[in-house]
């Protein structure tokens, strides 16, 4: 069957002018290609992410030290622990800081190892190599500011602007350095970098998510130190005490990071909800991952604001946020991963 059209009906084909990238609608992203492992990457893989996870424990250790009071368990002396390589008689204080402070050297001792064999293994100048070299330095650093916490006695009760400062650094630092550690461990998987060119939109979005991510966790370090210093007995003197007058400053700004949480939480899970309809199954499932964390996280803050913060739902309050943080930079690292499909050019009729 034909169709007869007229001569003198005016068509002809347009095409629709050149978009950005991040303003087409494709149906879906090309599945990433993997690299293939050898042997000895293989375990290299398997090494990275056991790193990753005994970081992990030891951030959460760190934080058992804090809400017990425990940071001056070993007096001042540095690396030793009163004085001495292994504490004599030591009460239950000096116990958590004396573990603490061996599962960091653990740690320390771990990234050393990722970083040697990663020189061995993988060639100038890759991401692997990059990533893991970037961990060292930021655990390096982090081994620093935790000195510099037990030599100016910025432990226990003490309230000084030097603490209150070093602290929210102390946090943001362990953020960057699980990311980093998070990124080596991914990429040494076998799933590729990012591809060429990157979208720039996408590119803010998610940094913009990453930032927000930070700023919740910095402001969180200030409100688990207020919690420490001036813990309270109950959800409604804990309010009073917020908005007493005489209150101390840590105090009054408690109020903020709950408000603060919700805001930047509900605004990653929009962003993620934004970039992820194009993506592969798995980066889809990253984000939806991301998003119940967000969900479940808020819930416990709750509870942790409900219950005047106890220890347990402190560490829990943490655990997830390092787990919203470690999915949220492998669904970034996913989707920055993925090929976009070649796209057809569209033709209308004018």
């Amino acid at each position: 069957m034909s169709f007869f059209i007229p001569e003198s009906y005016p068509m002809r084909r347009t095409w629709i002018p050149e978009t950005p990238w991040s303003a087409r609608r494709p149906i879906g992203m090309l599945p990433p290609v993997k690299e293939s492992l050898t042997p000895g990457r293989r375990k290299f893989r398997t090494l990275a992410w056991s790193v990753l996870v005994f970081n992990v424990m030891v951030v959460l250790g760190g934080a058992i030290v804090r809400a017990t009071g425990s940071g001056d368990g070993c007096g001042e002396s540095w690396p030793l622990c009163t004085d001495r390589l292994i504490p004599a008689n030591p009460g239950l204080e000096t116990v958590i800081e004396f573990s603490h402070r061996v599962t960091s050297g653990l740690a320390i001792l771990g990234v050393v190892t990722l970083f040697v064999f990663a020189v061995r293994l993988y060639e100038k100048g890759h991401r692997v190599r990059n990533g893991a070299a970037a961990s060292l330095a930021l655990l390096l650093f982090e081994s620093v500011l935790g000195a510099l916490l037990i030599v100016f006695s910025w432990v226990d009760q003490d309230a000084s602007i030097g603490r209150m400062i070093v602290v929210p650094i102390h946090l943001l630092n362990t953020y960057i350095l699980v990311g980093a550690l998070t990124l080596t461990a991914w990429w040494s998987s076998g799933n590729p970098g990012p591809t060429k060119p990157i979208d720039a939109r996408m590119k803010r979005s998610l940094a913009f998510g990453a930032v927000g991510l930070l700023v919740i966790g910095a402001v969180g370090a200030l409100n688990a130190l207020a919690d420490s210093l001036y813990p309270a007995e109950s959800f409604l003197s804990g309010v009073t005490e917020e908005f007493s007058a005489d209150a101390p400053w840590l105090l009054q700004v408690r109020v903020f990071h709950p408000l603060i949480a919700i805001a930047v939480g509900l605004g990653v899970a929009y962003l993620v909800m934004r970039l992820a309809p194009t993506a592969t199954s798995r980066t889809k499932r990253l984000g939806a991952a991301v998003g119940v964390l967000i969900v479940v996280q808020l819930f416990i803050g709750l509870v942790n604001v409900m219950l005047a913060a106890p220890l347990e739902t402190q560490v829990i309050h943490l655990a997830t946020a390092d787990a919203i943080w470690i999915v949220y930079l492998m669904f970034g690292a996913s989707l920055l991963g993925e090929q976009a499909p070649a796209e057809l050019p569209v033709e209308r009729v004018a």
